[in-house]
């Protein structure tokens, strides 16, 4: 696993004038600066309400972060689908539960269930992971500012930066 990123304000690494101010720039350009994320939901969200409640709940929420452009529109609306299917995931559980206990479930539904509940764990690992590329956890935001702050000082290129700007 990747050793997470640091904001400029916790690092301990020494840097030149140079890198810090590049650093400090690439920082602000993820950070609350942009005026609004303009971005439209596909049918397939729409279609969705709670898909379609996730989606506006995030855009919300980054009022002023400048993290998303129109590119990450389908990967936004990936992610939202993926929470509403964790949601619908976790109803069916929690109705799989208390009708195991009413019953006196034997041993299939109780292994129905775990299984059930290994499927909704991994579930939320690639929500996870989703959420760390979209730079919706503060160390995915981070990072991106490390990889921005390395862009602009040349120590990356265009190709090995899988992810963009």
């Amino acid at each position: 696993m990747p050793k997470p990123a640091k904001t400029l304000d916790n690092m301990t690494k020494h840097l030149t004038k140079t890198e810090q101010s590049v650093r400090a720039a690439a920082e602000s350009a993820v950070m609350p600066t942009r005026d609004k994320v303009r971005l439209k939901p596909p049918a397939y969200i729409r279609s969705d309400k709670r898909a379609a409640k996730y989606w506006h709940m995030i855009l919300g929420r980054m009022e002023g972060i400048s993290l998303l452009d129109d590119l990450d529109t389908e990967i936004l609306a990936v992610y939202c689908s993926m929470l509403s299917r964790r949601d619908a995931a976790q109803a069916l559980l929690e109705s799989m539960l208390m009708q195991a206990e009413e019953e006196k479930a034997d041993e299939e539904i109780r292994m129905a269930i775990l299984g059930m509940m290994v499927k909704l764990q991994g579930q939320e690992r690639a929500i996870l992971q989703y959420a760390e590329k979209l730079g919706f956890t503060p160390s995915g935001r981070v990072h991106l500012a490390r990889k921005r702050a390395e862009k602009a000082a040349g120590q990356v290129g265009d190709e090995d930066d899988l992810f963009g700007d």
